[in-house]
Formats: C-alpha cells, structure tokens, sequence
C-alpha cells in the first residue's frame, strides 16, 4: 500500500477539480471511490508505522528537555520532506504550472519509492535501541478492540492532555483552511507567477532548520505550556497579516516584486511556528504519558498517541470542509483564470482564509497556555517514578 499506481494521482486531480466546481461523471465518481479505498488503505498502514515511531520518540528518554530534542527532528525530518515534495510537485510534475495539468506519469511512483525507502531505513536503522526500551508485562494479556476503547477512553481523563486536545481543534480551522486555499491564495489574490510557486517551499523549508535550532532553547525558557502558545500566537499573526495589511491598502498592488518576498516571509513564519508547535505538543505528551502512568502504573505511549493521531485527521479534514463550503458561499468560479475573477470574491477568498478561519486560534492559545507540566512538575514526576519502581 505505499505504492500506488501511477493513475491514482491522476484520478486524484479529477477529483480534486470535481470539488471545486467541475461537473463529475459516473466514471469520475467510480474512479473517486477507488481512490477512496486505496488512500484508506495507505493511511492505515501509514498508521502501523506512524504511531510505534512517535512512542519510540517518546520512550527513548524520560528528561523533560531531551524529549524536545529528539522530537524536534522528527519535526525537522516530516516537516521538510514535505516542503521537498512541494518543491518537486510544482517544479517537476506540472506539465506548465499549477494551471495546466499533472504530469503523472512518474509523480506516484517517484513518491511511494522515496517514502517506501525512508520508512524502511528509520525501522531498520533504530531496531538496536529495542532492548533500551520500557519492556511489556511477559503476562501481559491480549488485548481485544474493546479493551483498546477503554484504554483510549481513559486519555480523556487526563486534564493536561485535554488541554493539548482542545488545543488541537481550535487550531485546526485554521490549518486545515491554509492547506486547502493556499493554492487558490497564491495563484487569485497575491497573483504568483505559477512558475514561482515552488520557490515558497524553499521559505518554509528553511523555518524548520531555525524552529530545530531555537525550540530547546525556547522551552527551557518558557516551559513546554508558554512554547506552545507562543508558537500559536506567531502562526495566527503570520497567516493574518498579509491580508489584513493588503485589505487596509498597505501592501504593493500585485506584480510588484516584493510581492512574493511578502508572502514568503509570511510562509517561513508561520511554518517556522507550526514546527515548533509541533516539536513541543509531541513532546508534551510524553510528560503526560508519564503522569498518566504516576496515576495508573501503566505505560500507554501507543494509546495516547494513537487517539492523538486520530483527531488530528478527524479535525484537519473539518478545516477542509470548512474551506470548501467557503467556496460554495463565497462563489467562487469553476475553471478561474487568474485576473478575471471578480475583485469581491478575491476579496472574501483572503478574508474567510487568513482572518475568519484564524478566529477559533484565541482558544488554541488559552488551551496550550493552560496545559501544566512544567519542568520542575516533571522532575516530581520522575521521582515519584523512581521511587515506586525501586
């Protein structure tokens, strides 16, 4: 399931184009619901992957600081494959710009071999840090999916884990908005040059060396709790800004060069703080593991990552939904071209993107600021710890 067929990146451009305001035809919708099935089934196995690897990240040390360390490059890693890729998609896999079409005759193949080889190296290359890590119970029952429930239940009775939930889905607006407009932002209201939207990664993808370089620093300054609002409140100023400068006449008019420089210093603030963000909330709920087992006498790393994992992808895809009935309402036209839209629906497109979509990020803030575990509760935990395991 990390190959896919070379055809399903066509199939998901169809689709894609079909959302936003292209009649789809009977084939079109069978060809969705294959995609549909496969995609599935990737984000499962995905997950097989993804969850042991977060709980490694967070079993490798139990030092409230060294646990940032080690997540921020896995942040460094995720987060700049990522901005790789874009770079690639726009460059290399458009036929001749975002407008034009997907060149798919390589894109799936290319990506499924690349990730395909990284998740092999990281399983293989960390298998020797097995015997370091916490070992289960030998009498330790199997355990059924109603079993599985119970546990994940029991995460929601954990206050500071609460806090970075809650925290989660105030902040999803506004991510999942950026990620589904931003194509349409770039290309109708800041008018980017097609050919110079790659080059936006490359903003992003040097964020993530400065948010590696400073996040250690920052939360030994301010605790995981105040890194965490702190990173919140620089990703709702960057992703707002630009438009409320340009909605006030205080920007360029677009086609002036410092355009595209305004932009993508907006792209390397606000990923710069999302990565941090990132790095502390992964971080964080290590500690929380920790409390929990002070609580329970069990370690439940892959369950409070897991039930993380999951609401992530249920609050992203609410941040998606919320952009497409954004374009129902706003009406925005199908088959756009770009200086032929109507200057009131470009003006409604930045507004319900970089302001109202960043409204429900003042609860973001109060959440994470709210969450308790500093260090010196953590130092408290960590002997309390000790103490019951000697």
């Amino acid at each position: 399931c990390i190959y896919s067929p070379p055809d399903a990146l066509l199939v998901s451009s169809d689709v894609v184009w079909s959302v936003f305001g292209y009649e789809a035809s009977p084939v079109q919708w069978a060809l969705a619901a294959w995609l549909f099935v496969f995609a599935s089934l990737l984000k499962l196995f995905h997950t097989c992957y993804h969850l042991p690897h977060l709980a490694l990240g967070s079993e490798l040390t139990d030092d409230y600081l060294e646990r940032t360390r080690i997540f921020r490059y896995n942040t460094l890693f995720s987060m700049s494959g990522g901005a790789i890729l874009a770079f690639s998609f726009y460059g290399y896999f458009f036929t001749s710009g975002p407008q034009a079409g997907l060149d798919t005759s390589h894109f799936a193949a290319v990506v499924a071999s690349f990730g395909g080889i990284v998740i092999f190296l990281t399983a293989y290359l960390t298998r020797d840090q097995i015997p370091y890590l916490a070992q289960p119970p030998k009498d330790l029952p199997k355990i059924s999916v109603m079993d599985f429930v119970k546990e994940a239940t029991v995460v929601f009775k954990n206050r500071n884990y609460m806090m970075l939930f809650f925290g989660l889905f105030c902040l999803s607006p506004m991510i999942g908005v950026r990620e589904t407009l931003g194509q349409n932002m770039n290309l109708f209201y800041w008018e980017i040059e097609p050919s110079m939207i790659k080059y936006l990664s490359l903003f992003s993808f040097t964020s993530y060396f400065v948010a590696v370089a400073i996040v250690a620093r920052l939360t030994k300054r301010f605790d995981k709790g105040g890194t965490m609002r702190l990173a919140v409140a620089v990703c709702a100023i960057a992703a707002s800004l630009a438009v409320i400068l340009r909605s006030f006449g205080l920007l360029p008019e677009n086609g002036h060069p410092s355009i595209f420089f305004i932009v993508g210093a907006g792209s390397f603030v606000y990923y710069g703080g999302l990565a941090l963000l990132t790095t502390s909330v992964y971080s964080a709920i290590g500690d929380v593991v920790d409390e929990q087992e002070l609580i329970s006498g069990k370690r439940q790393e892959a369950v409070f990552y897991a039930v993380r994992t999951f609401f992530s992808k249920v609050a992203n895809a609410l941040g998606h939904l919320l952009a497409g009935i954004a374009i129902d309402v706003i009406a925005f036209p199908p088959k756009a071209v770009v200086g032929q839209v109507d200057p009131q629906i470009i003006f409604e497109l930045g507004i319900f993107e970089a302001v109202i979509a960043v409204i429900p990020v003042i609860g973001a803030i109060y959440f994470y600021g709210s969450y308790q575990i500093d260090k010196k509760r953590h130092l408290q935990i960590q002997q309390e710890l000790a103490a019951r395991r000697s």
